[in-house]
C-alpha cells in the first residue's frame, strides 16, 4: 500500500490524526501527496474546492514555505492564529508546513504549543527531508508516514536532461529532491568551483588537519551565502556516505561516480565508528548554519571535532 492510499484509507475510516509528519527524501512526491490529501479532507471530490486548495486561496486550507534558510517566527504566528479560527466552507482546517526542519527553535515551540492542545478538527501536515533535525517533542506527537527513497540516479540524469553537467547535477543531488530548487542553485554559483573546493576540503580532512582548517577560507568563498553552505555540508555529507558505501561494498550507489578509486584509498583509512562520527559532526553542524552560527565556526568545529589521522 502506498503512501496515499493509506491515507486515504485513514480519511474514509474516519481515523484522522491531528498532525502527521512526512518523511524521506522525495520533497516534491511529499508536497504532492500533502496536496492531496488536503484536498481530500476539505472537498472530498469536488472539484471547485479542489481547484481552491492548488491556488492556494481555500479559506480553511494555509500552505507556509520560504526559499530562505529558515521559516520566519511571524509566518508561524500568522498560521496559529488562522487556523484558531473556525473553519468556513468544511468541517476542518489544514495547513501544510513545507521543510519544517527550517523551523526556528522558537517557531518550533510554538507549533508545538499548537500540536499539544490542537483546535477541533484542524490537521497539520509536516514535511521534512531531515527530520533528525526536528524536535523530539514534535515528533512524538505526529502520525509518521515515511516516504520511499528517491532513485537519486533518476534525479541526477533529470538533472541532466535540463542541462546541467553530471557533477554538478550529482553534487545538487546531496542537497535537494526539487527540480526548481536545484536549477536555481545552478544559476546562482559557480558550483563546478563549488565542487572542487568541497572535494578538496574533504581531501584534506583525511590527511592534513591543520591545513584543512586554513582551507576553509577558499572553501567559503565558493560557498558565499547561507544557501550555498548548506549545499555544502550536505555535499560533504554526501561524500563520507560514498566513504561508508565502498566499506560495505555498494560501490554502485556511489554518488560521486568519478571518485571510485579515491574512495576505496578513504574507505581503508576510517573504521566504521570514525564515519559514523563525521554524520554526527555534519548534522550538528546543519543545526548551527539554521540557527545563524557564524559559518567559519561552523566548519572548525566539523575539523576539530571530526576524524583525525
Amino acid at each position: 500500500m502506498d503512501e496515499q492510499q493509506m491515507l486515504t484509507n485513514a480519511y474514509h475510516s474516519n481515523k484522522l490524526s491531528h498532525a502527521y509528519l512526512f518523511e524521506g527524501d522525495d520533497a516534491q512526491k511529499m508536497q504532492q501527496v500533502a496536496f492531496a490529501f488536503a484536498q481530500l479532507i476539505l472537498c472530498d471530490e469536488d472539484s471547485q474546492c479542489q481547484l481552491k486548495v492548488t491556488e492556494r486561496n481555500h479559506p480553511d486550507f494555509m500552505y507556509v514555505s520560504t526559499e530562505e534558510n529558515t521559516l520566519k517566527k511571524d509566518q508561524i504566528e500568522q498560521l496559529v492564529r488562522h487556523m484558531n479560527q473556525l473553519p468556513i466552507e468544511g468541517s476542518h482546517k489544514v495547513y501544510i508546513i513545507e521543510d519544517f526542519e527550517k523551523l526556528t527553535v522558537q517557531g518550533e515551540n510554538s507549533i508545538l504549543k499548537f500540536l499539544e492542545e490542537p483546535p477541533e478538527r484542524t490537521i497539520a501536515i509536516l514535511l521534512s527531508t531531515k527530520p533528525e533535525q526536528i524536535l523530539d517533542t514534535i515528533h512524538s506527537r505526529c502520525q509518521h508516514i515515511y516516504f520511499k527513497p528517491i532513485d537519486k540516479q533518476q534525479f541526477v540524469l533529470r538533472l541532466q536532461d535540463e542541462g546541467i553537467s553530471r557533477p554538478v547535477a550529482e553534487l545538487l543531488s546531496t542537497y535537494t529532491t526539487q527540480r526548481d530548487t536545484a536549477l536555481s542553485l545552478n544559476e546562482e554559483a559557480d558550483l563546478m568551483a563549488l565542487r572542487k573546493a568541497i572535494l578538496k576540503w574533504c581531501h584534506l580532512l583525511f590527511n592534513k588537519y591543520e591545513m584543512a582548517l586554513i582551507a576553509i577560507v577558499d572553501l567559503l568563498k565558493q560557498a558565499k551565502n547561507r544557501r550555498l553552505q548548506l549545499l555544502t555540508l550536505a555535499a560533504v555529507n554526501g561524500f563520507f556516505e560514498d566513504v561508508m558505501h565502498t566499506k560495505v561494498g555498494m560501490t554502485d550507489q556511489l554518488i560521486y561516480s568519478d571518485l571510485t578509486d579515491s574512495m576505496a584509498q578513504y574507505a581503508n583509512q576510517l573504521d566504521y565508528n570514525q564515519i559514523t562520527l563525521m554524520y554526527d559532526q555534519i548534522t550538528e553542524a546543519h543545526k548551527k548554519l539554521n540557527q545563524n552560527v557564524n559559518p567559519t565556526l561552523v566548519f572548525e568545529q566539523i575539523v576539530i571535532n571530526g576524524v583525525r589521522q
